[in-house]
């Protein structure tokens, strides 16, 4: 029995650790400090720039509307089947570099349907720390540019509608 309370408690710290982690704002900026002097105080203003992102050539989807959201740990966008055939099983990467263009990791992230049809279009995220393997947000810090690429494959199977 105590073996079973200690890993429902530990279980519980991981979770509200894990929240607390993911709760941390991305402060990769350099404060810009403006003095006002007729107040004799000092406002520091953080202004933060977001990663350039770079499309990755693709076959039948193409990506649209990135932003990389630092705040929430999020790559957000919409992807697009520019083919004349349904797409499924559709994924999203996102690879990372540091500005030396040294690999830091890579991300995955799908859209929010499972099949898109030719021409139709669908939002996708793509969560940061999927790829890192729950790292601190510290190693997400380091990210300066990264290339999004997307995959999907023409679906197997075919159901048509008895009659």
């Amino acid at each position: 029995m105590k073996q079973i309370l200690l890993v429902a408690f530990s279980t519980l710290v991981f979770i509200l650790t894990l929240s607390f982690a993911y709760g941390q704002s991305l402060d990769t900026a350099t404060p810009n400090l403006d003095t006002d002097t007729s107040q004799n105080m000092t406002t520091t203003t953080i202004t933060t720039t977001p990663p350039e992102a770079t499309i990755g050539k693709s076959e039948n989807l193409s990506i649209t509307d990135v932003r990389f959201r630092g705040d929430s740990y999020q790559i957000t966008g919409t992807v697009i089947n520019n083919s004349t055939n349904e797409q499924s099983s559709i994924s999203i990467y996102a690879v990372f570099f540091d500005k030396d263009d040294s690999f830091i990791g890579l991300s995955q992230g799908r859209p929010l349907v499972e099949s898109l049809p030719p021409g139709d279009n669908s939002p996708f995220s793509i969560d940061l720390f999927s790829g890192f393997h729950y790292s601190m947000p510290e190693e997400v810090k380091g990210i300066d540019h990264y290339t999004i690429y997307t995959r999907g494959y023409e679906p197997l199977f075919e159901f048509m509608d008895s009659q």
